[in-house]
């Protein structure tokens, strides 16, 4: 079954539009005139066999992915159980998932993200794990804190530096929590 998480890919475009504040958004459609082309990203087709979409439950696609999340928690040093905490948030063990801020893949990675670590097809469950565990990895190191270095995945490690602490946003907070306590529960099962 290892061989049907990589797959070939039909394309999709991605958007950006930075409104009057400053905040950059994502679509994978053009939703106005101020939208501009950002990047070309690999995605599934419609008909395409994927490991995690061909699963019924919540729990089978966890179990499918438990040798990559596996390798990946072996690779980085990471607890596999905060892995599956952070997949578990971040899109439900979904591999076509996409935010409306513009994150792809099972660990959300957004587009600056996937090229930071080299990911031509973030909807590629084995590649989007590993460089989502590898960024979790570097945010470890560099905030040496597992709050800070979630709210660095949620909200980007600059809004971490510029407050010295957990952002002072109810989403990155409230994904904080939520990590945190589906890590907690998993380390229990």
């Amino acid at each position: 079954m290892f061989w049907l998480l990589f797959s070939t890919a039909s394309y999709a475009d991605v958007y950006i539009y930075q409104d009057k504040n400053g905040t950059t958004h994502f679509a994978t459609e053009k939703k106005g005139p101020q939208w501009k082309w950002f990047m070309r990203t690999p995605k599934p087709s419609a008909g395409q066999s994927s490991i995690v979409r061909s699963s019924n439950s919540q729990n089978q696609r966890k179990q499918l992915l438990s040798e990559v999340i596996s390798s990946a928690a072996y690779k980085y040093r990471l607890d596999p159980a905060l892995i599956h905490a952070v997949i578990e948030v971040e899109s439900n063990y979904k591999d076509d998932a996409v935010s409306h801020a513009g994150a792809m893949g099972l660990m959300q990675l957004m587009p600056a993200t996937a090229e930071r670590f080299s990911v031509s097809d973030p909807f590629i469950a084995a590649d989007n794990v590993d460089a989502g565990s590898r960024y979790l990895r570097w945010l470890l190191d560099e905030f040496n804190s597992l709050p800070l270095a979630l709210a660095g995945y949620n909200a980007g490690e600059g809004a971490v530096r510029r407050y010295g602490d957990i952002p002072p946003y109810k989403e990155t907070q409230h994904y904080v929590t939520k990590v945190i306590e589906r890590y907690k529960r998993n380390l229990q099962m």
